[in-house]
């Protein structure tokens, strides 16, 4: 549970139930702001469509982090600058190789992570999209749990599927963070959240708290 270690940066996985949420979008927005307010951020982009969060600044990765945890790259070559006070590290292939799950892998790349994170106010890891309720070992380590959730029926479903699967089987506890994408109104926003909670609190031991809402299109406001 504790790659990024216990001191440091404030360490933030984006996940959603689905795709075409607005995640990445969010993630880089946030950055953006973070940046702006003079925070150094790292993005760790395990996104592997054509609109991760490294392509958002115009970029291209040519390495991954299980390069850098194969000792076939250095950190700094695995690392990319995408703007000032953000990093990016790619990471998509690291997300979805089965070894990282093993003890010496966790191992080397915590070391990694920790190495990659010095400096920064602010680690967010966009999560790739895999198998339901299934995420990378970046994402479970993450301190804190973003579910961003769009404001749509289906999407609604599978985040809430999602909450569950990593409160019952991932053995995860505590509070999830929701943010609301692609809703018409603050209120509509509002009312998918205490719905969520409601369900949330009658069936699952974890907490929800609501954290804001993008209305659609995301672009448009954060």
């Amino acid at each position: 549970r504790r790659l990024f270690g216990t001191r440091g940066p404030q360490v933030v996985a984006f996940a959603s139930g689905r795709e075409a949420c607005g995640r990445t979008t969010l993630i880089v927005q946030t950055a953006a702001a973070l940046a702006e307010a003079g925070h150094a951020v790292v993005i760790v982009d395990e996104n592997p469509g054509p609109d991760n969060a490294i392509a958002a600044f115009g970029m291209t990765a040519r390495s991954d982090l299980l390069q850098a945890v194969r000792g076939e790259r250095s950190l700094r070559q695995v690392t990319v600058s995408a703007a000032p006070l953000i990093r990016i590290v790619p990471a998509t292939r690291a997300a979805r190789e089965p070894a990282a799950a093993a003890p010496g892998v966790r191992g080397r790349l915590g070391s990694c992570l920790r190495e990659l994170s010095r400096g920064a106010a602010y680690v967010l890891v966009d999560c790739a999209h895999q198998r339901p309720g299934h995420l990378s070992p970046l994402a479970l380590a993450a301190r804190h749990m973003a579910i961003v959730v769009a404001a749509q029926g289906a999407a609604i479903t599978h985040a809430y599927a999602l909450i569950k699967k990593l409160a019952r089987e991932r053995r995860r506890t505590g509070e999830f963070q929701i943010a609301i994408t692609r809703a018409r109104s603050e209120e509509e926003a509002r009312a998918i959240f205490q719905n969520m909670r409601r369900v949330a609190a009658e069936h699952l031991d974890v907490r929800l708290a609501y954290r804001g809402a993008a209305r659609g299109p995301v672009t448009d406001h954060l």
